[in-house]
C-alpha cells in the first residue's frame, strides 16, 4: 500500500496529475476540485493516495488531506459506488459538506452529482449514516437531522420496515438497501405496503 507521495508535479490533465518521485513518473487520479488547488507544475506537492487493483488495471488515487482519502474509502463500502463515482462526488462536495449531509439523512447535493440518481443516494445515506455521525462526533462537531414530512429515513417508518424484514429472516444491511430505493422512488406509503414492496424485491434478487 502507498500511503502518500511526495514529489515534483510535470503534468496536470484529464483529472489525473504525474508526480515525479526519483524519477519515477506516478499518474495519480484526483477529483476536479483537489486538481484545481495544486501548485503549478515544477512544484512539490504530498498527496494521500490509495491504490487499487481490480481485474487488469492499477490505478492509484489521491487528495491533499487524510480526511479526503477517508472518506473516499467510506463511500467505496457502498454497493454501486466505485473509485470513478467516489470522485465524482468529492469533485462535487468537500468531505466536510459531504459527510454531514449524510449524517442528516440531506440526499440533495448528493443527487446533483452527476452519476448519483436517488437510490444510489439513498443508499449512500442509509449505508453510511452511522460512520458519518461518527467522523463528525469525533471532531467535536453536532449531528443535526433533516426535519422534513416526507423524509422516511429520519422517522420510525424504515425502522419498523427494517424491523420486520430482519424479523422474517433478512439482513438489516440487505434490508435497508431495499427500503431506501423504494422510499426513494414513492412518497407517502404506509408500512404495511413499504413491507410488501420490500419482500417483492427481495423475492427477485434470491
Amino acid at each position: 500500500m502507498i500511503g502518500y507521495i511526495k514529489g515534483t508535479i510535470v503534468e496536470v490533465l484529464d483529472g489525473t496529475v504525474i508526480v515525479d518521485v526519483g524519477g519515477i513518473g506516478y499518474l495519480i487520479e484526483m477529483p476536479a476540485s483537489f486538481l484545481a488547488k495544486l501548485p503549478p507544475v515544477g512544484h512539490e506537492v504530498q498527496i494521500y493516495t490509495r491504490l487499487i487493483v481490480r481485474d487488469d488495471q492499477i490505478n492509484l488515487y489521491g487528495f491533499l488531506d487524510k480526511k479526503a482519502l477517508l472518506v473516499f474509502g467510506v463511500l467505496l463500502e457502498v454497493s454501486g459506488v466505485g473509485p470513478k463515482l467516489a470522485l465524482n462526488v468529492l469533485s462535487v462536495l468537500s468531505p466536510q459538506d459531504l459527510v454531514s449531509d449524510i449524517a442528516k439523512g440531506d440526499t440533495s447535493r448528493i443527487r446533483s452529482v452527476h452519476g448519483v440518481g436517488k437510490k444510489t443516494a439513498a443508499r449512500i445515506c442509509v449505508d453510511l449514516k452511522e460512520k458519518a455521525a461518527k467522523i463528525l462526533t469525533q471532531e467535536g462537531h453536532m449531528v443535526q437531522t433533516v426535519d422534513r414530512k416526507d423524509d422516511h429515513l429520519e422517522n420510525g417508518l424504515l425502522d419498523d420496515a427494517v424491523s420486520a424484514l430482519v424479523n422474517l429472516g433478512y439482513r438489516p444491511r440487505e434490508a435497508k438497501r431495499i427500503l431506501s430505493e423504494i422510499v426513494s422512488e414513492k412518497e407517502g406509503l404506509e408500512v404495511d405496503k413499504l413491507i410488501k414492496m420490500a419482500l417483492q424485491r427481495l423475492s427477485r434478487v434470491k
